[in-house]
């Protein structure tokens, strides 16, 4: 079980001489006509993360530039410049533009956390990770995680997660009321943060966006999804204090959950 002290161990702070660059600059491939709201979600949470600086690339580009005008956006994500890390999924769709950028995303060689739509995807194009050798984070839920691994994870969730990280050699963050995160060699934490309040359209979209932010600061990829998982789920557990819970609800929360996490805790252990 992961908790407070290996969180904010893990977790990249500003150092002097650090520039927006040297922080970390992370893309978000997300949103399309159907769900321009999707990268909205994901930029909120990615903004809450260590990154320096976050590239947008997709349709909702204009919706981006409003809520978060810090961001830099284009339309495509051939068209995004470099970056240290890609969020991909996120209410992208599954239509050829989406695709082309999906591929776009996995051809940039940088470490990389498929979410949504993408994760459906790659359960239809297996050979796009084919000869791929830098770190890949899934964030499947029980359904994604039934179309790539051809089954449901069942009642362990715990080696659902490590036997769909071996089997794509990938770090693995399986959703659900006790969030699973497995690396393909093996190791797993439970993670002990969140609510049933979760479950609602859009959580997912801010927790890629502050994964994706964590990979671009540099963090370790089962760190990054141990350390997403467990702010995501004390942002969850804070907004739902006050009532009834919405995406933004838990993007706005998420600020406080993380300075919280970097005030300390205790130990963790691995299963």
């Amino acid at each position: 079980v992961a908790d407070a002290a290996d969180v904010a161990a893990h977790w990249p702070r500003p150092r002097a001489g650090d520039d927006k660059y040297t922080r970390g600059v992370v893309g978000v491939a997300a949103g399309s006509r159907r769900y321009p709201g999707a990268g909205v979600l994901a930029v909120a949470g990615a903004s809450s993360g260590p990154a320096g600086y976050i590239r947008y690339a997709g349709v909702g580009a204009s919706a981006v530039r409003a809520r978060h005008p810090h961001v830099v956006t284009t339309d495509r994500v051939a068209d995004a410049g470099r970056v240290q890390a890609w969020v991909a999924g996120p209410g992208l769709s599954l239509d050829s533009p989406a695709q082309a950028d999906l591929r776009t995303v996995l051809a940039a060689e940088v470490p990389t956390c498929l979410d949504a739509d993408a994760l459906t995807l790659i359960s239809e194009h297996p050979d796009w990770l084919e000869n791929r050798t830098t770190p890949l984070v899934l964030t499947p839920h029980d359904g994604e995680y039934e179309r790539l691994a051809g089954r449901p994870p069942g009642p362990d969730r715990v080696a659902a997660a490590r036997e769909l990280a071996a089997a794509v050699n990938a770090v693995v963050l399986l959703k659900g009321n006790r969030t699973v995160v497995a690396g393909p060699d093996g190791v797993a934490y439970v993670n002990p943060t969140g609510t049933p309040a979760l479950a609602t359209a859009g959580t997912g979209d801010v927790l890629a966006g502050l994964l994706g932010s964590l990979l671009a600061g540099g963090v370790e990829p089962v760190w990054a999804a141990v350390c997403a998982a467990y702010a995501h789920g004390l942002a969850g557990a804070d907004a739902a204090r006050s009532g009834p819970v919405t995406a933004p609800d838990v993007a706005s929360a998420l600020r406080g959950a993380v300075a919280g996490v970097l005030a300390g805790g205790a130990g963790s252990a691995s299963i």
